[in-house]
């Protein structure tokens, strides 16, 4: 049976349309929020070679830095545009000989020898940081630097698979931190989205007793994480079905877990926006199409009820991990795959810190 052109054309039409919806899932979401414009971006390169993934970002209890962990398995401080990176810290059995990626050896082949750390704070009164790191599991670094010591590697009998994202009680010297899966390694990430895997678990350190308990087990793909400003409560993100979750550690619903945010693509680490709410890094959308407006969300910051209230666009080749906002109107993003961190510095009319 033969189609009528003005058939042909109102099907052409409706192509179209869904076609713009599937490249622009979030363009309402857009007009109703502030938007920041990532697409030019400030670089901190990082040494060259092959090194790459600067994911985490941590300044110390002086606001020097930023400190973050790269894919040869150190953490490396950033001294300013002169002097650029130089080792902080580095896990045990790391060698520059055994741990430097070459053409025919790449990082992924090395990573489990040399460690892969992916969460980083700093313990401001006392100077140390703790790593989370993929491999080695929970470690702690003296203020002078140097190796780190490592502090728990498994509990509860159960090994760390995939330690991911680590944040410090700053009253108490607590240390929390999150176990992605049991049952897979950072090499094999993507299994633990594809499979819903829910063997992950949020693990509470306390650095007087050095005693590990877990707080809450059978968690899907549980990757960033950040304590509340008022201490009562922790924000977990979780990877694989796109959400925010609350644990909360005082007050009556104490070691309870509920919805925080539903969000529109696959969130990384979250930290706090200084103002009561957090930012949330995004590996992608949800519907995100690889052709199209080179365009996508980068990150959402997140109010303190749960609601977006503003979003950082930009390229689609850049696929943060996370980002931490510092005085001055600074953003500072991480990345799994870059071989540099951004800074994004707002415009003088947008939002800005105390």
């Amino acid at each position: 049976m033969a189609i009528g052109t003005r058939g042909l054309a109102a099907a052409a039409m409706i192509s179209v349309a869904l076609l713009l919806l599937l490249i622009l899932p979030s363009a309402a979401a857009a007009a109703a929020v502030p938007s920041i414009d990532a697409t030019r971006t400030r670089h901190l390169p990082l040494p060259r070679g092959l090194l790459r993934g600067p994911e985490s970002v941590a300044f110390d209890a002086k606001g020097h830095g930023p400190y973050s962990g790269v894919s040869d398995g150190r953490v490396l401080k950033w001294n300013g545009d002169a002097l650029g990176w130089t080792t902080y810290t580095y896990s045990p059995g790391y060698s520059s000989a055994a741990c430097t990626a070459s053409v025919l050896r790449p990082e992924t082949a090395t990573e489990s020898q040399c460690g892969r750390p992916l969460g980083l704070r700093f313990h401001l009164k006392s100077g140390y940081l703790y790593v989370a790191d993929a491999y080695k599991g929970l470690m702690r670094v003296a203020p002078c630097g140097g190796e780190a010591t490592v502090l728990v590697t498994e509990v509860d009998g159960a090994p760390l698979r995939f330690t991911n994202r680590v944040d410090v009680d700053q009253v108490t010297g607590e240390v929390y931190f999150t176990d992605s899966s049991m049952t897979y390694q950072r090499s094999q990430h993507e299994m633990v989205t594809r499979t819903g895997d829910s063997t992950g678990r949020l693990m509470r350190y306390d650095p007087r007793t050095g005693k590990v308990v877990v707080l809450q087990s059978g968690i899907t793909y549980p990757n960033g994480l950040t304590m509340s400003a008022d201490r009562t409560h922790l924000i977990i993100s979780s990877t694989g079905p796109c959400k925010l979750l609350r644990y909360w550690i005082k007050g009556p619903k104490t070691g309870t877990m509920e919805l925080f945010a539903d969000l529109p693509g696959y969130p990384d680490n979250v930290r706090p926006d200084k103002r009561g709410g957090y930012w949330v890094a995004l590996h992608r959308e949800k519907n995100e199409l690889s052709f199209g407006i080179n365009s996508h969300l980068l990150a959402l910051r997140i109010s303190a009820d749960g609601k977006i209230i503003e979003e950082m666009r930009g390229p689609k080749s850049v696929r943060p991990t996370e980002i931490m906002e510092r005085k001055g109107g600074r953003l500072f993003m991480g990345s799994v795959e870059l071989p540099y961190i951004s800074v994004v510095t707002r415009k003088s009319t947008q939002i800005e810190i105390n």
